[in-house]
């Protein structure tokens, strides 16, 4: 019987792409309670109210859920963040010794440098350059944070009753 080599096993190189924002920025890139988009302030602090977090394991995606809480000139009744090929989703566990209450409010959103070796705090900076990767914080005021990497996210305005 006669020796074959074997044909070499090519390695799939991981390929690290940044975040694309699709339709929407941060009012500043650290510790911002305000999404710019669909030619709205989006105060996700003072008017919006987080209502939860859904992950579709269909189509690789992740929905984020804000109704509007205090906004009467608002044109919306809410809004969802759509993060489309999840790469990674954290929730942190919440401050028991706070009310549910305020898992509903935002206290920042900010770009994250990926490394997690280091807490969220130390991973914010405050200039990105385009193209530079980083994952999306959400704080709330509860303590809890959602930390996610996907390949883009979308802010996507509902129309309809005011909750």
């Amino acid at each position: 019987m006669e020796a074959r080599a074997s044909s070499p096993v090519r390695e799939r190189a991981a390929v690290w792409v940044s975040m694309k924002l699709l339709n929407f920025e941060l009012s500043k890139p650290c510790f911002a309670i305000e999404l710019l988009g669909l030619g709205f302030t989006w105060d996700l602090h003072n008017s919006w109210r987080f209502v939860g977090l859904t992950i579709n394991a269909s189509d690789n995606t992740a929905v984020m859920t804000w109704i509007v809480g205090r906004h009467p000139a608002a044109m919306y009744s809410g809004c969802n963040l759509v993060f489309r090929g999840l790469k990674q989703i954290i929730v942190s566990p919440r401050d028991e010794e706070l009310p549910l209450s305020e898992d509903t409010c935002v206290s920042g959103i900010s770009k994250l440098i990926p490394d997690r070796t280091e807490i969220p705090e130390y991973r914010v900076k405050l200039q990105w350059d385009e193209g530079e990767l980083f994952h999306l914080f959400i704080e709330f005021q509860s303590r809890r944070w959602i930390e996610v990497d996907a390949e883009s996210a979308e802010l996507i305005g509902v129309r309809g009753e005011k909750a």
